[in-house]
């Protein structure tokens, strides 16, 4: 070789043998640089993705928790006795934060009554446009709530429901009834609600004992799949209940 290699130079190296070799091959004078290059290229390459991996890691890490909240189901522990016995005081009961309410659902329902605001669960008896009553008989009693002329069954309430006028219910908003009909803060004490005030509709009722079963009366509604994330319940709120005059 004309020149001595320097052999902890990799670079050097292989242009002291292209040189050696210039006579009988034409190689391109940045053939060295160009196989280094080539060479370092996979490394750089594992090594942004080991990077990318640990990124990803840390952003996934970073957004589990923001995920709480946000699934499609939530779980409240009843603290009332407003809708016994279909729901009785402590159970809990699993709510999908996006079905809209049909009648006879049972929904989660923010309310104001004396100037007091609460959470609370709630029969759906009417819907925009309905017209819901319960007229008094030949006795002066109710024989069954009516919505839009036509009684309803109601084999999920113990005790009978008191008088009340018929009346239309607003676009936007709802009926609702409490199953206690003796306890129960409902449209008959503050009116249709809107739409808005409700959180969820109910798929689910899980026992003490462990059992659920399917909301009695409610329309059929598919409960939590095995991948779906159920939002624990929350502190046990103070209990709302006032018998309606």
């Amino acid at each position: 070789m004309t020149n001595p290699p320097i052999l902890d130079d990799p670079g050097a190296l292989l242009r002291a043998l292209a040189a050696d070799a210039a006579p009988a091959v034409r190689a391109r004078p940045d053939l060295a640089e160009t196989v280094l290059a080539r060479a370092r290229r996979p490394r750089r390459v594992r090594a942004a993705l080991v990077a990318g991996g640990a990124g990803l890691a840390v952003v996934g890490a970073l957004a589990a928790p923001s995920l709480l909240g946000r699934g499609d189901y939530y779980t409240v522990t009843q603290p009332s006795a407003n809708m016994e016995s279909t729901v009785r005081v402590g159970e809990r009961v699993v709510f999908h934060r996006d079905l809209a309410p049909a009648r006879g659902d049972v929904a989660r329902v923010r309310l104001v009554h004396d100037g007091v605001a609460f959470e609370t669960m709630l029969r759906v008896v009417g819907l925009p446009g309905d017209t819901v009553g319960c007229p008094a008989g030949p006795t002066g009693r109710c024989a069954a709530v009516v919505v839009n002329g036509a009684p309803v069954r109601e084999p999920y309430v113990d005790a009978e429901t008191r008088p009340f006028p018929v009346g239309a219910v607003p676009a936007g908003r709802v009926f609702l009834l409490g199953d206690n009909r003796a306890a129960a803060v409902d449209s008959r004490l503050v009116g249709p609600v809107p739409l808005d005030d409700l959180s969820g509709v109910a798929v689910r009722i899980r026992g003490g004992s462990g059992d659920t079963r399917p909301v009695p009366g409610a329309p059929a509604h598919s409960g939590p799949g095995d991948r779906d994330n159920v939002d624990p319940a929350a502190p046990v709120p103070p209990a709302e209940a006032t018998s309606p005059s």
